[in-house]
């Protein structure tokens, strides 16, 4: 057969195919569609998202669309109402709002819960990038260290770094947090370099002369940011306990600075005639603990590399 046959009876066969093409194309999905369809269908999850941008419209736009902007001040006058229209979680015992308090701690609590995230992100990301990386007695050297911050009790030695280092304010409270909290997502980035540094487009980026950093940075770390992804968001969860927990003994936030934990903090001697001094700022702190949890589980499920719903 000659040339120009052959040529028309390979026409034939790809214009079918070409006919098809549009439908086809319709229906493929990018990888970051797929992602978020999966997410979306997990209602837990979703139900959390929402919560947490309904929380962050809450603290940070509250203020000024609501018009209750004056969390200090002191009116004697108003002091333990009841929740009302005009004060609707009520007053403290110097006749401060409460709903004004609650947005004002929201946000310096949010704040704290996400920057020592990722401060502590920057951490665990880096000595597990460089521990399972190069390994050898880099690794053994940096998840000793590791294994020392997991062994330490955190509690206790927040409280005793709290006293002996942390001025109350939200800066260093925020430094506190981070420094203790980056141990498990070291050791996460290591596991997941260990998986991924002698995969077929690693040891291709070696032979044309990727070498370290680039290695690190611009070939493995992307790979393995699915699961450090969800680490960050169950981490701003943890991170607003621990800082909640600082903030009701006394050792975290001080005056005047606010937060949801000091704030539960402060109602407990006023519980039996205010009981919504606690109750509030509580529920607030398990609410977004909880959604912070899902978005991280719904996540988890989204990212999964063995997926195989498309």
């Amino acid at each position: 057969m000659d040339l120009p046959k052959q040529l028309d009876g390979l026409e034939e066969d790809i214009e079918p195919m070409m006919d098809l093409t549009p439908a086809l194309t319709q229906k493929r999905r990018s990888q970051g569609r797929i992602i978020f369809d999966r997410f979306i269908r997990n209602k837990a999850a979703l139900i959390g998202a929402i919560w947490i941008v309904v929380l962050v419209i809450f603290c940070f736009l509250g203020p000024y669309i609501t018009g209750h902007n004056q969390p200090d001040l002191v009116r004697a006058e108003l002091a333990s109402l009841p929740p009302s229209l005009a004060n609707p979680l009520g007053t403290d015992d110097v006749g401060r709002d409460e709903f004004a308090r609650a947005m004002s701690g929201g946000r310096v609590s949010l704040l704290v819960g996400i920057t020592s995230m990722l401060v502590a992100l920057v951490f665990g990301v880096g000595i597990g990038s460089f521990a399972g990386f190069y390994g050898g007695i880099v690794d053994n050297i940096l998840m000793r260290l590791t294994d020392v911050a997991l062994a330490v009790p955190i509690y206790l030695l927040l409280f005793v770094l709290s006293v002996a280092f942390s001025d109350g304010s939200p800066t260093s409270i925020v430094i506190l947090i981070a420094i203790l909290s980056w141990a498990q997502t070291s050791r996460l980035v290591r596991g997941e370099f260990l998986s991924l540094r002698e995969r077929e487009y690693v040891l291709a980026a070696r032979t044309v002369g990727a070498r370290g950093l680039r290695l690190m940075f611009r070939h493995i770390l992307p790979n393995a940011a699915g699961p450090i992804i969800v680490s960050a968001t169950l981490l701003i969860g943890n991170n607003i306990i621990l800082e909640s927990i600082l903030s009701f003994f006394g050792f975290g936030l001080r005056i005047p600075f606010a937060s949801w934990g000091n704030m539960v903090a402060g109602g407990q001697s006023l519980y039996d005639v205010s009981p919504w001094l606690v109750f509030a700022p509580a529920l607030l702190i398990v609410t977004v603990v909880l959604s912070f949890n899902l978005v991280g589980d719904g996540l988890r499920d989204a990212l999964d590399p063995y997926m195989t719903e498309r």
